[in-house]
């Protein structure tokens, strides 16, 4: 998995935090909105959760050089988007992937192809259970994994990527975090 990594990350060496050059973000979570079929109303998974998850990401994402804040919160945005149900979902991720392709065919994602191979890898693999030492990807998990309360569940410190969101677990003792 590292030299996969690797080879994606070789053509991602943009840290670039100005989101609204490569994406309109309205127009972006509105056809993440549009391509969700569960009930927006009483998910878990729904906007409200992306929208938390971008919140983290920035977070997150500001005490960690190195990382992508177009890539993490594009991820915030579409990671769920393709959900099927509540509850074991395991190829939700690739869907969610394959939509960030078309979304970047259309022109809706100005992103250069290292970029969108880190967000659809990041997108893939976020509900495997991994840690990444890539900040980018590393960002987008760990982002995801700090609103696991929303569901009742504790998010585990050894599956953190991240130094500061581990030291940030360890200081919120696993309280909730919406705020």
């Amino acid at each position: 998995m590292k030299k996969e990594i690797d080879s994606l990350l070789a053509a991602n060496t943009n840290t670039n935090t100005d989101t609204e050059r490569s994406f309109q973000r309205s127009v972006v979570l509105s056809e993440a909105k549009n391509a969700f079929v569960l009930n927006s109303s009483w998910t878990q998974h729904g906007p409200s959760h992306w929208l938390q998850v971008e919140k983290n990401a920035v977070m997150l994402g500001e005490h960690t050089p190195g990382c992508d804040m177009e890539v993490a919160r594009l991820f915030a945005l579409l990671h769920d988007c393709r959900r099927q149900n509540e509850g074991r979902d395991p190829d939700h991720g690739a869907r969610a992937a394959d939509f960030a392709q078309e979304l970047f065919d259309k022109g809706m994602l100005r992103l250069d192809p290292g970029r969108l191979a880190v967000l659809k890898y990041a997108m893939t693999h976020h509900n495997n259970g991994q840690v990444s030492d890539d900040p980018t990807i590393g960002i987008c998990w760990d982002a995801d994994r700090l609103d696991l309360p929303r569901v009742g569940t504790a998010p585990n410190i050894s599956l953190m990527s991240n130094q500061y969101a581990k030291k940030w677990l360890r200081l919120h003792s696993a309280k909730t975090f919406r705020g």
